[in-house]
C-alpha cells in the first residue's frame, strides 16, 4: 500500500516537470508539526501527535501535491502479550490542494488530506519473548484519515495548521 502511495505521488509530481518554461524555485515546502490529540476516552492515546510533510506546486499550475506521515490517533496494540493497549498510530497521507496566493515573497496554500492510519495490531502471543508467535509480523488494521492543511509562507519560512479527526497541529517549515 505504501509503494502504491509513493508511486502515485511521484507520478503526480513528475507531471509538473513536463513544462519547464516557468521558474521552478520556491515551489516546495517541507514541514514538521506537533499539536494536541483529539481524544477524551480511557482507551484513547493521549501522546503528543506529530507530522512530517512535503508539498510541491506543479509547474504552470496552481495545483499543489504532497505527502504527510504522522504519529496520531489511537492504535490498539495486542502484540508483546498485551491486550488492546492504546498506542499512537501512524498515518500515511496524500495532500491535494491549490495555491491560493503567490506574490513572490508571500504564499498561501490549502490542501485536502486523504490517507490511512493504523487502528489495531494483533497476533498470537509468543511463548519465548517475541512480539508475535513464531516471530511473525502482526496483522494491522487501517482506518481512513481525513483533514486539511493550510500553510502560509514568507520568503523561505512557512507556518501552518494541520487538522484531522485525530489531531490538530501547528506546522513550521521551509519553502525552497
Amino acid at each position: 500500500m505504501v509503494k502504491a502511495f509513493c508511486s502515485c505521488l511521484l507520478l503526480l509530481m513528475s507531471a509538473g516537470y513536463l513544462h519547464a518554461q516557468e521558474d521552478v524555485s520556491m515551489r516546495n515546502t517541507f514541514y514538521l508539526g506537533a499539536g494536541s490529540a483529539n481524544s477524551d476516552g480511557a482507551f484513547e492515546n493521549d501522546d503528543t501527535p506529530f507530522s512530517l510533510g512535503f508539498t510541491h506546486q506543479l509547474v504552470n499550475s496552481k495545483m499543489v501535491v504532497g505527502f504527510d506521515i504522522a504519529g496520531e490517533g489511537t492504535m490498539l496494540d495486542s502484540t508483546w502479550g498485551r491486550d488492546e493497549r492504546p498506542k499512537r498510530g501512524t498515518s500515511f497521507n496524500l495532500l491535494l490542494g491549490r495555491n491560493m496566493v503567490d506574490s513572490g515573497r508571500f504564499r498561501a496554500d490549502a490542501a485536502l488530506l486523504l490517507g490511512v492510519r493504523e487502528a489495531a495490531k494483533d497476533c498470537p502471543d509468543s511463548y519465548i519473548g517475541w512480539r508475535c508467535y513464531a516471530d511473525r509480523d502482526p496483522e494491522t488494521d487501517y482506518k481512513g484519515n481525513f483533514g486539511g492543511v493550510l500553510t502560509l509562507s514568507f520568503d523561505g519560512f512557512a507556518l501552518g495548521l494541520r487538522a484531522t479527526g485525530e489531531s490538530t497541529q501547528v506546522l513550521a517549515g521551509l519553502r525552497f
